[in-house]
């Protein structure tokens, strides 16, 4: 896209916002189920002292220390700079949350009390169900990406009996009768996601009746190559099981489209790395059976929604302030898109603005620093501009 054509997008999108405020208050979304408290870290290659000290600045130049040390052994010092909530769910709500919407949470934010790091959130929700204890990862944040080191065990705990349990099948009936959108992330590192689903669709779902459009089912993996290729197409099966009732719809990064179409076997005209992202968006969408599929790089996002192809710039940055949770921002900005009744277009468009701010920011967007953004990014279309206030 041209730079004009990039402006006219963002432009009429932020127009297509103004004066809605009251109809985001009115939307109703559930989300489940991970969580995870985040520790941000710099790795130390050179130290001068103890608060003066040289970065390791990218995964390269990490994989170098790393190889250098095989045969032998090596220590590699890590400098906490702040903890955050963490986890998909977790992040993409506080998104959601941020820009007025009204959400409901269902996880891991701490058993049976709310964790402290977690208290803020749980406060904006308008009801929350523990089931589980937090994950806890170390994400450690390089130029050319990010590397998080999670500890997965106690999302063990969240499974179809416990939340029965503590939300009630009635209940959890009647929350997603109501939700707009119901999302349930991160199936690579909640282990009985795919019983839970199956639990879902043969106990809650031939009692919903969705009158007008149907609402939104979404899903993000989260790094699906942990997983095998024939667990995830058994789960993508399962899932596709949702589309009775909901449009359902898949968000992946690039790096984790090109695991998924290595799942299916995909042959594609060019190697994973350099294909383009519409021929690699089309067809994976084409093995999956879902309203709508998001592939979504650090640049920008394509979509295929209802079998139509869109896609849409984002306002890069080469120097972000903080990078975890970023795709989780796009997912809320894109979802709230949608359910406003934007086109795909600017749907993504709201979510690469959503990302966008946060990165530079450190924090997800209220509807007014959103809105202040589409139109600081309407002014610098092209720039790689780095600080927003």
């Amino acid at each position: 896209m041209t730079n004009s054509e990039v402006t006219n997008l963002v432009a009429h999108t932020r127009k297509q916002l103004i004066g809605r405020e009251d109809e985001v208050k009115q939307l109703r979304l559930v989300f489940g189920f991970d969580a995870f408290i985040d520790q941000i870290a710099d790795l130390v290659d050179r130290r001068q002292g103890f608060q003066d000290y040289d970065k390791v600045n990218t995964i390269r130049e990490f994989g170098a220390k790393i190889n250098d040390a095989a045969g032998l052994s090596t220590s590699i010092e890590y400098v906490p700079r702040y903890t955050k909530i963490g986890g998909s769910a977790v992040n993409m709500g506080t998104a959601m949350l941020r820009a007025g919407c009204s959400v409901k949470y269902i996880g891991c934010i701490g058993y049976p009390a709310v964790n402290p790091v977690f208290e803020e959130f749980a406060a904006g929700t308008d009801e929350y169900y523990n089931i589980a204890n937090p994950g806890q990862t170390i994400a450690v944040e390089f130029k050319d990406g990010k590397i998080m080191l999670c500890n997965t065990s106690p999302l063990q705990e969240i499974t179809w009996d416990r939340i029965t349990t503590v939300v009630g099948k009635d209940k959890l009936k009647a929350l997603m009768q109501e939700a707009h959108l119901m999302a349930t992330i991160n199936w690579t590192m909640i282990p009985h996601m795919d019983h839970i689903w199956q639990n879902m669709q043969s106990e809650i779902l031939p009692d919903l009746v969705f009158a007008d459009q149907k609402p939104i089912f979404f899903m993000d993996p989260t790094d699906p190559e942990k997983r095998s290729g024939e667990g995830w197409r058994a789960a993508m099966e399962i899932y596709a099981g949702f589309s009775s009732h909901y449009r359902t719809i898949l968000s992946i990064n690039r790096k984790e489209a090109m695991e998924v179409a290595k799942a299916y076997g995909i042959s594609l005209s060019a190697p994973l790395a350099e294909v383009g992202l519409r021929e690699l968006t089309e067809a994976i969408w084409d093995q999956l059976g879902l309203y709508g599929l998001v592939v979504h790089p650090v640049d920008g996002a394509g979509a295929i929604i209802d079998g139509e192809y869109f896609f849409a710039p984002g306002p890069h940055t080469s120097n972000p302030v903080l990078t975890t949770g970023a795709g989780d921002n796009f997912n809320g900005g894109f979802c709230l898109g949608l359910l406003l009744g934007l086109s795909p277009k600017e749907a993504l468009v709201l979510g690469t603005a959503t990302s966008g701010y946060y990165v530079r920011a450190a924090q997800s967007p209220t509807w007014d620093e959103l809105m202040g953004f589409l139109g600081f990014w309407e002014a610098n279309i092209g720039k790689d501009f780095f600080r927003y206030v």
